[in-house]
């Protein structure tokens, strides 16, 4: 290690100890800049708030076939824990299906080749494709 020096004599012990402890504090600071580009990360971020839709009742259904065709009918939502479960009633039909809520969107499998994928929209509305995304429907609240 070189000696450190001060202009007009050397610097005694504890000067040195301490002036050694500023010169590996700034390599250390130097070398996680070097490391992490700058960016520094607090040591206990907060965790980020979820909000969960309430998407619970019941909804309008128009839709779009994928043969063109236009259907309307009911459909009612039921939550429990993260999962949504749906039961349309469509040209005297029922249909049943259930899937994950994740954040504003749904993917519920009601038995097809394909699921519906829904998004929940601001003004409360859903709005989902379903048949590859050959067929949509938008859900409207009744409540």
């Amino acid at each position: 290690m070189a000696k450190l020096m001060v202009t007009g004599g050397t610097l005694n012990g504890s000067c040195r100890a301490y002036a050694r402890a500023m010169i590996l504090g700034a390599c250390a600071l130097f070398a996680m800049v070097l490391v992490t580009g700058g960016a520094t990360s607090p040591a206990h971020a907060a965790p980020k708030a979820v909000v969960v839709p309430q998407i619970e009742g019941a909804y309008s259904v128009q839709g779009l076939n994928p043969d063109g065709t236009r259907y309307e009918g009911g459909v009612t939502i039921t939550v429990k824990d993260s999962t949504a479960f749906f039961r349309w009633t469509i040209a005297g039909r029922t249909f049943h299906g259930q899937g994950p809520l994740a954040g504003n969107r749904l993917v519920i499998d009601w038995g097809g080749a394909d699921p519906v994928f829904y998004k929940i929209n601001a003004d409360g509305t859903l709005s989902g494709t379903w048949a590859a995304g050959k067929a949509s429907e938008t859900l409207r609240p009744l409540n």
